[in-house]
């Protein structure tokens, strides 16, 4: 789903920078840019890492990173080599909750077709049990453009404003979403996008359990 403005009109910005320039806008270029004051930019900042479309790191000018970017646009030279997959925090595998997007650490593994963005959240809840996804695994996201169509059934991380996030199989009738556990305890989650506003963030691609890979 689209980011909704003004949050929308920040991100365009730091996209349209990345292809530009290959690195940051500083948060001064990103308020010249969209004429907009610094605590609005903040604001919108603040919301599009917590709902991860982009990381930061901090005491640094140029700190955004983007999740959802083609880097086929970037010089590879001027990218990193990746070392493991970072972990960026939880996710609920039940009730929605606002994920934890703190990053701790990083996931060694090893696995075909690799793509530099994809990334890990530690599972929260057991709706997943019965998709091999135990509560406390650790899960592979790739994350996906706003206008991705998930396959019927596939399993994905989904964003829901005002609830939260959560992993579960997606099905999909015209503006009907139906988030689906993989466990008979939980009853399937129905949400009519006339009505509000869902994003699927990344699509499940591996399970990991061994805490044996983490560094």
């Amino acid at each position: 789903m689209a980011v909704r403005k003004p949050h929308g009109t920040v991100l365009s910005f730091i996209e349209a920078y990345w292809r530009k320039h290959q690195n940051s806008p500083t948060v001064r270029e990103i308020i010249t840019g969209t004429d907009r004051s610094h605590g609005s930019i903040q604001n919108s900042l603040k919301w599009l890492e917590n709902n991860q479309y982009i990381t930061r790191r901090r005491r640094t000018s140029r700190s955004i990173k983007l999740v959802n970017f083609e880097f086929s646009d970037i010089p590879y030279a001027d990218l990193p080599e990746p070392e493991g997959l970072p972990i960026r925090g939880e996710i609920a595998a039940g009730y929605c909750h606002e994920p934890a997007t703190e990053e701790h650490g990083h996931l060694n593994i090893e696995y075909g077709g690799r793509k530099r963005n994809d990334y890990v959240l530690k599972i929260s809840g057991d709706s997943m049990v019965g998709a091999g996804i135990p509560d406390g695994a650790y899960v592979g996201i790739r994350p996906v453009a706003d206008n991705y169509n998930p396959r019927s059934g596939e399993i994905v991380a989904v964003y829901i404003e005002g609830q939260g996030a959560t992993l579960k199989h997606f099905f999909q009738k015209e503006s009907v979403v139906v988030l689906e556990a993989a466990n008979p305890k939980y009853e399937p989650m129905i949400f009519d996008l006339d009505e509000c506003s869902l994003r699927v963030q990344g699509t499940h691609i591996f399970t990991h359990w061994q805490s044996a890979a983490l560094s």
